[in-house]
């Protein structure tokens, strides 16, 4: 389920998050987004038939690995405008 983030007034904190440059910057921090997609790897043990909730999942990317290393159900939850493209 995702609200209608275009019906709401954001501060400059959300508003910052909600263009999607920040976010494909992230993502194109390789070494960054690794070291977290390993972290879920050698750890998939914690996330095994776990429910999982990723606050301020953003494009979702830590939610697509915890649900990779097993977990039975994530739940992502974003404030800004950028959980459109993330859904």
């Amino acid at each position: 389920m995702c609200a209608d983030l275009k019906q709401h007034n954001h501060d400059y904190y959300f508003g910052s998050y909600s263009n999607f440059y920040i976010h494909d910057e992230m993502l194109k921090d390789t070494i960054r987004t690794e070291a977290y997609k390993k972290a879920f790897e050698l750890n998939a043990s914690y996330f095994k038939d776990k429910v999982v909730m990723d606050i301020g999942t953003g494009t979702g990317i830590l939610s697509l690995f915890a649900a990779k290393a097993g977990a039975k159900k994530v739940h992502a939850v974003e404030n800004a405008e950028i959980a459109n493209f993330a859904k």
